[in-house]
């Protein structure tokens, strides 16, 4: 695994790469960034070549002047696939990540092969301001998020620790005022109309422990053909928390829909 970065128009995107195999590009969560996928990179690199991306304003990528839609991360991923000459690629996203791998699977359907929707937010209009009033209360005066505590920590990981809170933690502040711009545009993102779009082999996995789980009908009816998997004991990052079990949902996935 090595720590990459490269020039694009809009600035400098930071990534894990390494392994061989078909391309898969892995989207982090919101608040993250490319290290929450360490713990499933080595196994998976075993078969796949990976491409871990810290998104625009998080991680060690750089924070660019304009604000961004999902449709604009989705884009800002075509080009990094571009600039590598990445043709086709597995999409594995997380989170925010997952809603970006909808947008790219449903506007540029020839570019992605098979996708994995990890934690994938299914939310109505009222329910994603909601979302959004509710946690505008986490960030202070200049628009940067504030620590969460150990009882927060909660709503994402299975199995909060202290290491585990400080490391949220750092990556939360590393993104700062990113993190509010991307729960914006999170929030104004409908997910629903592009869901008929997705052509390509699709699994939908959740965490049990994800408050979103409930959300998982919705998506199968709107991505015809999918699958489901579900993680016991794992929250909105599963791959942190029961990195085993996800490696094995994700490979036996994708053997089942290899390219004949």
């Amino acid at each position: 695994m090595e720590k990459l970065s490269i020039k694009l128009a809009a600035g400098k995107i930071s990534y894990l790469s390494g392994g061989q195999g078909e391309n898969m590009i892995l989207l982090h969560s919101l608040n993250l960034s490319a290290r929450s996928w360490e713990k499933i990179f080595d196994p998976l690199a075993q078969k796949f070549t990976l491409y871990a991306l810290d998104m625009p304003g998080h991680g060690d990528s750089d924070k660019t002047s304009q604000n961004y839609l999902i449709e604009d991360y989705a884009q800002s991923v075509i080009t990094f696939m571009d600039k590598l000459k990445i043709d086709k690629a597995i999409l594995c996203g997380n989170s925010v990540g997952a809603l970006m791998a909808v947008e790219m699977a449903a506007s540029y359907p020839q570019r992605i092969e098979k996708l994995i929707l990890v934690g994938c937010p299914a939310r109505v209009s009222w329910e994603r301001m909601e979302r959004f009033a509710l946690a505008a209360l986490g960030f202070d005066a200049g628009g940067n998020p504030q620590p969460v505590s150990l009882a927060e920590l909660a709503m994402t990981f299975a199995h909060p620790t202290p290491d585990l809170l400080n490391w949220f933690n750092q990556e939360r502040a590393k993104a700062g005022q990113w993190v509010k711009k991307t729960m914006i545009a999170i929030s104004l993102y409908d997910v629903f109309p592009k869901l008929p779009s997705v052509q390509c082999p699709t699994l939908v996995l959740f965490g049990t422990e994800d408050i979103l789980r409930e959300k998982e009908k919705l998506l199968l009816q709107g991505l015809k053909g999918s699958k489901s998997s579900l993680i016991e004991d794992a929250g909105h990052v599963p791959q942190v928390d029961q990195p085993e079990v996800f490696c094995k949902e994700v490979k036996r996935f994708l053997e089942c829909n290899e390219i004949v």
